[in-house]
């Protein structure tokens, strides 16, 4: 967040600085009523046992033509696989070979893959499970030496991109995307279950490996969220305090939020320097490269949220509630929206709550920046907005939250904005708010003035 109006910096200052926020300095040190400590992870209800769920084997002489296998830019070599061997593909860049396996395969029990082929050069692959009823993927992307490669993937480490957020339960194939070209042997692919620990549990146990030192980190559940932190002096009792009064809020402005049976993680960092050390392993674990820039104290992604503990705060950082209501909205709708103009709007009235700032004289300022009011058509497209316009999508989603009519629009509209995979608000404005979007423009910047430009 930076100077809205003179240069980037300023604003980064104003808002950002209402992470910097005291609360409570007495606050309990008491035990955490409510609050589970460590516990051990709730089996799965299935009758499926813990072993090999699916295997595919590939013979040289295969010619990979039918139903269950589609092949894209890919090339069948005939012959020159080794007897009883693997298939040999010749593959141009971005070609790809998806499987659907001919019944029907449990992909949501599965713990991890397996992929076993032979790289005759240097590439990059991903493999895939495809969500084919929602045009969706999970991936992993790999970068493969020269050579014999027996790949174990644990399932936790598929990423996804922006949009609608794909289920592994509600996978139909599976598939490689080879990025790089190249020649390649496949010889199989394999589901396996690895034991009858859910999801969540699995999810934690590789969230907290990827702290400097997995054993000094303490996990707290409290309602849908779980902490994670190895802070010595962070009070997890006021922070969960914190976020049941984001939850509650949010519930109350958008009734129709979807519930979720996966946990919301927010890690707390002993310092800043771990928490961005913990990026560079954890978006490495996820075949990415990502990270905070450098004004960030939070980054949430893949619904994991986190920040680091400071000694400027000596209770909840503000921090902490914005990073958290990122992780809850994109586990309840579905919808994976990295630094969308509404979610980042809300997460920040949000975080107001917590820290108490009055941002009226950044919105003053801000009204009075030449095009400030042509920039709204943009601002709302559902793309990724900077910094430096965070503060317009706090003063929209005020806007949006003050009346009860937009909050009702806006709650169904967000049900929309899931099932589309974006927040561009232009065409839903007639739909849910009763006009085109530029009498809406008009509507909203007369409030703004009204409100914040005496």
């Amino acid at each position: 967040m930076r100077t809205a109006f003179v240069h980037a910096g300023i604003l980064a200052s104003l808002l950002w600085g209402l992470l910097r926020t005291d609360i409570d300095a007495n606050a309990a040190t008491a035990a955490c009523t409510g609050i589970e400590q460590d516990v051990a992870p709730v089996p799965v209800a299935a009758s499926l046992p813990v072993g090999l769920l699916y295997r595919r084997a590939f013979l040289g002489d295969e010619a990979l033509v039918g139903p269950s296998s589609t092949l894209s830019d890919i090339t069948v070599r005939d012959g020159l696989g080794r007897p009883g061997g693997g298939v040999v593909l010749e593959a141009a860049a971005n070609a790809e070979l998806r499987v659907a396996p001919a019944t029907a395969i449990p992909f949501g029990a599965a713990t991890r893959a397996r992929l076993d082929l032979v790289a005759h050069a240097p590439a990059r692959i991903e493999l895939e499970l495809l969500d084919d009823t929602r045009g969706t993927r999970l991936y992993r992307t790999l970068e493969l030496a020269e050579g014999e490669h027996m790949l174990e993937v644990p399932l936790t480490d598929l990423r996804y991109g922006r949009g609608v957020i794909p289920r592994q339960d509600h996978a139909t194939r599976w598939g490689v995307r080879f990025v790089d070209g190249g020649s390649f042997e496949l010889r199989a692919f394999e589901l396996w279950r690895d034991d009858d620990a859910d999801a969540n549990a699995h999810e934690i146990d590789a969230l907290r490996d990827d702290f400097d030192d997995p054993t000094r980190v303490t996990t707290w559940r409290r309602g849908p969220f779980v902490l994670l932190s190895d802070a010595p002096k962070l009070d997890p009792e006021p922070v969960f305090d914190a976020l049941a009064q984001m939850h509650d809020n949010v519930r109350a402005l958008l009734p129709s939020m979807p519930t979720t049976d996966q946990a919301i993680p927010l890690l707390v960092f002993a310092d800043a320097p771990e928490y961005r050390r913990f990026w560079r392993r954890f978006s490495a674990r996820h075949g990415a490269d990502i990270g905070p820039r450098d004004e960030d104290e939070g980054l949430t992604w893949l619904g994991v949220a986190t920040a680091s503990w400071s000694p400027e705060w000596t209770a909840v950082r503000p921090t902490y509630v914005h990073e958290a209501h990122h992780a809850l909205l994109e586990r309840s709708y579905g919808l994976s929206a990295g630094r969308s103009w509404l979610l980042e709007g809300l997460a920040i009235l949000e975080q107001l709550a917590i820290s108490e700032q009055d941002l009226a004289p950044v919105y003053r300022r801000g009204l009075r920046r030449r095009g400030a009011a042509a920039e709204l058509h943009a601002l709302t497209d559902g793309s990724p907005i900077d910094t430096r316009q965070y503060w317009q999508a706090a003063m929209m989603a005020q806007w949006l939250t003050s009346d009860p009519g937009r909050r009702a629009a806006l709650d169904a509209a967000l049900v929309e904005m899931s099932a589309r995979g974006d927040t561009d608000l232009r065409p839903l404005a007639m739909r849910y708010f009763g006009q085109e979007f530029t009498g809406l423009s008009v509507e909203f910047w007369s409030w703004a003035w009204l409100t914040h430009g005496a």
